[in-house]
């Protein structure tokens, strides 16, 4: 009997954890289950806590103004925006092997714990 825990990958040991954090940002998604975007790649979505009504409701009217009122919001905890320049930095940071996003603190205290453990190679 092959049996899966809710959220395992494959036949993997990993299970993906749903982040319990109240922020995070909404994105609109569509009718068909595609995310709704400007054909750019840029999602239609909006900081928030989770539940707050009064961002929901300024989702709901921006994906109806631009021809998209059948839908759902959906939350992603722990997301947020970042700019064009700030999304550069972070790929320039990760080619040279660095932390791309200073502020994923589970990162930082992973890599805390490594140099803890290893040292630090300089």
């Amino acid at each position: 009997m092959n049996s899966k825990i809710p959220g395992q990958i494959g036949d993997s040991k990993i299970t993906l954890l749903d982040k319990q954090y109240d922020w995070g940002v909404y994105v609109w998604q569509r009718e068909n289950g595609k995310w709704f975007t400007d054909g750019h790649g840029n999602i239609l979505n909006i900081p928030s806590h989770r539940g707050d009504e009064i961002q929901l409701q300024k989702l709901r009217q921006a994906a109806a103004h631009h021809g998209e009122p059948n839908g759902k919001p959906v939350f992603f905890a722990g997301l947020a925006r970042i700019t064009d320049e700030e999304y550069s930095e972070q790929v320039d940071r990760m080619k040279q092997g660095l932390i791309p996003n200073l502020n994923d603190l589970g990162a930082v205290a992973a890599a805390k714990q490594t140099i803890a453990q290893y040292g630090d190679e300089e």
